[in-house]
């Protein structure tokens, strides 16, 4: 696998999903303010905004909020990931468990297996249903979370596999471009419902009323963009986190007994309610959704590692 290769196309989607996002909160950002300043048409009002002939008051807030949301995903990858349930965090430092040392050492010989330059911090979530996550902006706060449930149902080179899959997605940095959708995403949603609500009385003048008639069609568009986006980045780096775990395992067919049992556990055990963190739930190893979902489906992740 050319993983420089693979490396440099996720930065690039990073990269310009970001800016995407940016100009969309951008865009939403101009339309409230035409609406703001009541301008006679749509074209002068952007003019006087774009040229500051107006200051872009409002613009200029969305702007800061998308920098600033963007800086705070960053820096707290671990904890919106964590949030919401019990975790420990496994260190090699302290007193283990014999659990606990096994799925450590499993690590280990991971890191040395595909001669990671980085240890990711080991994490496990007291939960019922079988799923593991990754997360990180880069290889020093990344992290990989077992729930307690998958340590104690799968064997060791199927449990290995499954941490050989979440390695794979911080070895391939498309952990950032995923949990960079989803956090924008939700808020972008939000500001761009907030602002209709904000500005529902009439304007005389028809610049401030395109303006109104564009967010409220946003409102409808911008979901659906965002959905679509998550599903083809997340089902595209599933297929290749999957790749990377047989890679790094010399072997395909752990992953695929893994995937098996993980899928057979959620199809006799609803587990809906249990977790509410929209974020991790796009970043789990096994999502339950059908339509719509943002992982392909199980039977198309074993064709692809039977090479089908």
């Amino acid at each position: 696998m050319d993983f420089k290769s693979i490396i440099s196309q996720n930065r690039a989607k990073t990269n310009a999903v970001l800016i995407t996002y940016i100009m969309i909160f951008i865009l939403i950002g101009l339309l409230v303010d035409i609406i703001r300043i009541n301008a006679p048409s749509l074209s002068t009002g952007m003019v006087e905004l774009i040229t500051f002939q107006i200051f872009p008051t409002i613009t200029i807030c969305m702007l800061f909020a998308a920098l600033v949301i963007i800086y705070i995903s960053i820096q707290n990858f671990t904890g919106i990931m964590l949030n919401g349930n019990e975790y420990k965090l496994i260190d090699p430092t302290k007193v283990l468990s014999k659990t606990e040392r096994q799925i450590y050492e499993i690590l280990e010989e991971l890191i040395k297996e595909s001669k990671t330059a980085f240890i990711p911090k080991l994490y496990v979530m007291d939960a019922p249903y079988m799923n593991a996550f990754a997360s990180g902006w880069n290889g020093k706060n990344s992290l990989i979370a077992l729930t307690t449930a998958l340590i104690r149902n799968l064997e060791r080179d199927e449990l290995k596999a499954v941490m050989a899959h979440e390695l794979s997605h911080i070895r391939h940095g498309d952990i950032r471009l995923t949990m960079c959708v989803g956090i924008l995403s939700n808020v972008m949603l939000l500001v761009a419902n907030s602002a209709v609500w904000m500005f529902m009385g009439n304007n005389r003048e028809k610049g401030a009323n395109a303006a109104k008639t564009i967010l409220l069609i946003l409102q409808f568009v911008l979901p659906i963009f965002t959905l679509f986006l998550q599903m083809y980045l997340s089902r595209s780096r599933e297929y290749m986190a999957d790749s990377g775990a047989a890679y790094i395992m010399e072997d395909s067919r752990p992953m695929i007994r893994a995937l098996q049992k993980i899928s057979g556990d959620y199809s006799t055990n609803d587990y809906s309610e249990i977790d509410t963190n929209p974020t991790r739930k796009a970043a789990y190893i096994f999502d339950t959704s059908e339509v719509f979902s943002t992982h392909p489906s199980i039977q198309n992740r074993i064709k692809s590692l039977l090479g089908r």
